[in-house]
């Protein structure tokens, strides 16, 4: 019995050996693949920060602003302070998002935020027109 383990490791240190020398020059191409741009796996958390105003430039206390992650149904919800502003804290750098607010019926713009966008913190003002039906 042996005599057979070391046939096989045998077999197998030849293999090996005959393996390395085949590689040998293109070590380049054994290696693992690197990153070439670490800016599409950051993982620093991503924050936005604006007001809510109407159409005359009020701020709108109560407005509800919402986030939505793009390819997800996740919607998360934040309510405008008096002076109308909204601040969102640790979203994913690796996803896209849609901000909109909406108060009392009426609907601002949306905005879109990429994940290719390198900026960590964003400053949003949105718009709702009160006097549109």
């Amino acid at each position: 019995m042996k005599r057979k383990l070391s046939v096989t490791i045998v077999r197998h240190a030849a293999a090996l050996l005959a393996l390395t020398a085949c590689l040998a020059g293109t070590a380049q191409q054994a290696s693992a693949p690197r990153l070439l741009n670490a800016q599409y796996t950051r993982n620093t958390p991503r924050n936005i920060t604006g007001t809510v105003h109407d159409g005359g430039n009020e701020p709108l206390r109560g407005a509800v602003v919402q986030v939505e992650q793009e390819g997800t149904m996740v919607i998360q919800s934040y309510v405008t302070d008096e002076r109308g502003t909204y601040r969102i804290r640790n979203l994913s750098s690796n996803s896209d998002y849609q901000v909109w607010a909406t108060f009392r019926g009426h609907h601002s713009k949306h905005f879109d935020i990429s994940k290719f966008d390198k900026q960590a913190d964003r400053d949003i003002a949105l718009v709702i027109d009160l006097t549109k039906e």
